[in-house]
């Protein structure tokens, strides 16, 4: 956790007063729900307003073409949003802490790069001096998207369900393209949304949202009138990037037909989902229509005397060995209604019906209503006193009453303000507590006449807070990938171990290895299994 990253006019921007939909709890970014991704998707919009962006039409060249083209937003524009976009996105969703991996990616990344069109002798002059981050996110989702400016992020989930380094290669070539089509930035225009059609178009844009129940998330946050209108463009922009981010990676010498094995996985993981988006609603085009997109593409280079033999399985697969796999409970799990967090041994009592959503920073909760929410997070300060005091006059609002007190034995201040933004007040309830060499915030929002009935709630929760037990904190771990090679030729189910980590099953497994359960495997072959 770092310090506390709400400011309160995002805070009240995001209390839309609406139903969330479920979340579980987990890791600090468990499964990108409705919750977690409004949360996000509005910061962003806010981040985007701030830096006084707007809608408009500007012509530029085209980075693949260089004919004249519109965009919602300016080069520069674009620039600017995406270098602050994305530490924003850090703190929200963590790096995986792997220096190894996280160079190693880039590596791939740069070689894709090497062919990309931003090397072309025409390549028009306002993109020449862009530089590319490519970076590894602490999420098991399996997700990769790219921001405008040259931001590319691919999670630990995603790595975990690639087999070789040539299936990495096309996502990231994928990844490059939507930034230099300015796909984001193209679909702002179109959809005449302003900011917010920039910031979920560049979350959307995300191939590997193909899990229905994140696309559907997202989609939620316009509705069905937003998902129609970016239905078209969202597939063109898809196959777009598909075509080009396949020729990049051709061109760098990989086997890109090794990508369509993924992208089977994908459409797997989707078919595992209770709620699928069917073909014709979605914002992607179809996982196995794409899969026998990217098998013709390969056939193609081949046919034109292109050497694309690298796969690059050995060195992938070393890589990736010892990966964290699923959920990493040391960053906080929920269990029997107690959020733990074994790496700085605390716990609190979540009540029953809220909803819990554990992100890179905080642990955001709602209840059953939708008619609050309580954020949890780290704070700045020499005490919980001063922490507190100095929140309640950033926030801007009347500080309704405030004392000191004693927590399960750990110093504690309580401060209630009333902020007023001219539409509806909203009531804050905030508790600071020292723990360690740290001090926590727990901070209830909600509408001022529904203030007094779940003020008991906001008290309830973080009254609750104390030390974790450190023998039971040291005891918890991360399941962890390892490559091992098959000692024998059998079906790939017979090598799965009985007793596996919370959260992966059998099926899963076989997904993560691009596999069938009753697939055999050859004696020699490598195959990826989970270990505690």
């Amino acid at each position: 956790m770092v310090e506390y990253p709400y400011k309160w006019v995002a805070a009240k921007q995001i209390i839309s007063w609406q139903k969330i939909g479920s979340c579980d709890g987990g890791k600090m970014l468990m499964e990108q729900s409705k919750f977690s991704t409004l949360l996000l998707n509005l910061k962003l919009t806010l981040l985007a307003i701030a830096l006084g962006f707007t809608t408009g039409c500007v012509t530029e060249p085209s980075a693949l073409t260089g004919k004249s083209t519109s965009y919602g937003y300016s080069w520069q524009q674009e620039l600017q949003l995406g270098q602050t976009s994305d530490q924003q996105i850090i703190q929200e969703m963590g790096l995986y802490q792997n220096d190894d991996l996280a160079r190693y990616v880039v590596e791939v990344g740069e070689r894709v790069l090497e062919e990309c069109d931003l090397n072309s002798t025409d390549t028009p002059e306002i993109y020449r001096e862009l530089d590319f981050k490519f970076r590894v996110m602490d999420s098991s989702v399996v997700n990769a998207f790219a921001l405008p400016g040259g931001y590319v992020y691919v999670t630990r989930g995603l790595l975990s369900h690639l087999n070789n380094e040539a299936q990495l290669a096309v996502v990231l070539g994928h990844e490059i393209t939507h930034v230099l089509g300015r796909h984001a930035s193209k679909q702002a225009l179109k959809q005449q949304f302003g900011q917010i059609g920039l910031v979920a178009g560049a979350v959307i844009s995300s191939e590997l949202l193909e899990n229905p129940e994140i696309g559907n998330n997202i989609m939620q946050l316009g509705g069905n009138l937003f998902q129609l209108l970016t239905l078209k463009y969202g597939r063109d922009a898809e196959r777009e990037s598909d075509s080009y981010g396949v020729d990049y990676a051709a061109l760098a010498g990989y086997d890109v037909a090794e990508a369509a094995a993924f992208f089977e996985s994908l459409k797997r993981i989707s078919n595992r989902s209770a709620s699928q988006i069917p073909s014709w609603m979605s914002s992607h085009p179809d996982p196995g229509e794409r899969s026998k997109t990217i098998i013709a593409l390969a056939e193609e280079k081949r046919a034109n005397g292109v050497n694309i033999s690298k796969k690059g399985e050995a060195e992938y697969y070393a890589k990736i060995d010892g990966l964290v796999v699923g959920e990493d409970p040391r960053q906080g799990y929920l269990s029997d209604g107690i959020f733990y967090h074994p790496e700085m041994e605390f716990q609190f009592q979540l009540l029953e019906g809220w909803q819990l959503q554990n992100d890179a920073t905080a642990v955001n909760m709602a209840d059953v209503g939708g008619k609050s929410f309580l954020i949890f997070s780290t704070s700045v300060g020499e005490s919980a006193q001063s922490a507190g005091q100095k929140f309640a006059l950033d926030s801007g609002g009347s500080v309704i009453a405030d004392s000191s007190k004693r927590i399960n034995g750990s110093s504690a201040f309580v401060v209630e303000i009333l902020l007023s933004d001219g539409v509806e007040p909203t009531n804050a309830y905030c508790t600071f507590i020292e723990h360690g060499d740290r001090i926590f915030s727990f901070v209830g929002l909600t509408k001022d006449v529904d203030y007094e009935s779940l003020r008991p709630s906001f008290a309830k929760i973080s009254n609750s807070f104390q030390k974790m037990d450190s023998g039971a904190a040291s005891r918890v771990s991360a399941a962890r990938l390892q490559v091992v090679t098959a000692n024998r030729t059998a079906e790939f189910e017979s090598f799965i171990p009985q007793d596996l980590p919370s959260g992966i099953d059998a099926l899963g497994l076989a997904i993560m290895n691009q596999v069938e359960l009753n697939t055999v495997i050859r004696s020699g072959s490598k195959i990826k299994l989970p270990t505690l």
